[in-house]
Parts: structure tokens; C-alpha cells; sequence
């Protein structure tokens, strides 16, 4: 499909962005590039898109163009020198902060079932018509604790900065823990989670970061 208006393929935006940078990505087509993949990294050499327009689907790793791909890994052996599985147990780290008398609830951010992904960009899809206000959700005996109504407005705070949210009280959430969505940038919930993260995968601590609530509005 041609992008329609101005906009350009995501390939075309890349080589705009290397030319910016100063670089020459050299491959003039997808095609072209997918052909490079496969002479850099030997789990694509058999994968072309005259192959892909022809086969359809082709599984990968899949080293050369008379190989039917693995369409499952480790039948036989792992990717280990005697093909055994190596299993290391890792040491339990408590996160990096805990709820306490000042920030009692536990936010866990993550996703909607009607925006997933799409919040992160322009917020001009059809999704907003699905799912429009940002929620809080919460258990109703957190509710009941600290006074909140269904659908009342929120001032959510954490040690790190606040978002403003809507109640939306139920049986979604444990006891103690509340769940809001990042797909709504104006409501500033990214600001609420700290710089902690794992120590080996350096994924910040989006599940664990204490909160509380006030300021609430009746709706």
C-alpha cells in the first residue's frame, strides 16, 4: 500500500533518520535489506521476499534457501554445547521501594485491551471511541478506606510526581494494589513511577511503585 498523504513507509523514515545522522544505510530496497540480514546473521540466510512472496510464511531460523525453516526450536538439544537446558535459579531482589503509612496503595501500570500500544503516538485512532477515560482502578475496600466513589476525579501521588485519573471502583484489583493504564499521556501517570529497574534487563519498576489518593471530587 502507497502511505497515503505525506507520510512515508516506516523504510523510508529509517534512511531519513540515518541521512540526518550522517549515515548512508545503503540498501536502496526492503528487499535489499532483508537480503543483508541474511549475509550478517546466518538465522536469516534463507529468507528472501521472492521466497516469502512465493512460499508465504516461512519460519525462522532458517540458514538457506532450500531449508523449510524450524517452525519449532529445541526438539532435540538446546543451544548449548552439550544441548542441555541450563537452569540458574536468580536471587530474589525486593523492588526498589515499598508501600508505607505516607504511600500505602501499590500501582501497577500497563495496558488496556482497546488502545495496547496505540496511546503511545498520536491518539488520533478510533480506539478513543472504545475505551475515552483513563482509569483507576481499585478494590472496594480501598475505596471504602479512603473514602472514593465509583467515577469520582483522582489525584493519584507517588514520590515521584502525581496524575489525575478516574475512580473506577471493583473487584479488578487485590486489596492494597490499584491499576492504571499508560496510554493516556495528559494524565501524567508516567511521572508517578520511579528510575528503579532490574538489575540485569534494566526494565524499569512499572508493577511496583506506592501511591496514595486525594482530592477526591464526587462525579
Amino acid at each position: 500500500m502507497a502511505p497515503p498523504g505525506e507520510a512515508r513507509s516506516d523504510f523510508d523514515v529509517v534512511h531519513a533518520l540515518a541521512a540526518a545522522l550522517g549515515a548512508d544505510l545503503g540498501c536502496a530496497t526492503p528487499a535489499a535489506a532483508l537480503a543483508e540480514c541474511g549475509r550478517v546473521a546466518p538465522v536469516f540466510a534463507g529468507l528472501s521476499h521472492h521466497r516469502l512472496d512465493r512460499e508465504g510464511a516461512v519460519p525462522w531460523p532458517c540458514p538457506d534457501a532450500g531449508h523449510p525453516g524450524e517452525a519449532k526450536l529445541y526438539t532435540e538439544r538446546f543451544a548449548t554445547p552439550d544441548g542441555r537446558a541450563h537452569l540458574t535459579a536468580a536471587p530474589h531482589l525486593p523492588p526498589g521501594e515499598q508501600p508505607d503509612d505516607d504511600y500505602p496503595l501499590l500501582l501497577v501500570t500497563g495496558r488496556r485491551w482497546a488502545h495496547y500500544n496505540s496511546g503511545s503516538m498520536t491518539r488520533r485512532g478510533g480506539n478513543l471511541a472504545l475505551d475515552p477515560v483513563d482509569f483507576l482502578d481499585l478494590h472496594a475496600d480501598d475505596a471504602l478506606r479512603y473514602g472514593v466513589r465509583d467515577g469520582a476525579q483522582l489525584t493519584v501521588e507517588s514520590r515521584h510526581g502525581q496524575a489525575r485519573l478516574v475512580a473506577r471502583v471493583g473487584e479488578r484489583t487485590a486489596p492494597g494494589q490499584v491499576f492504571c493504564s499508560f496510554h493516556f499521556p495528559a494524565s501524567g501517570v508516567n511521572s508517578l513511577t520511579s528510575d528503579h529497574a532490574d538489575t540485569i534487563t534494566s526494565c524499569p519498576e512499572y508493577k511496583v511503585t506506592a501511591v496514595r489518593v486525594h482530592g477526591t471530587v464526587t462525579a
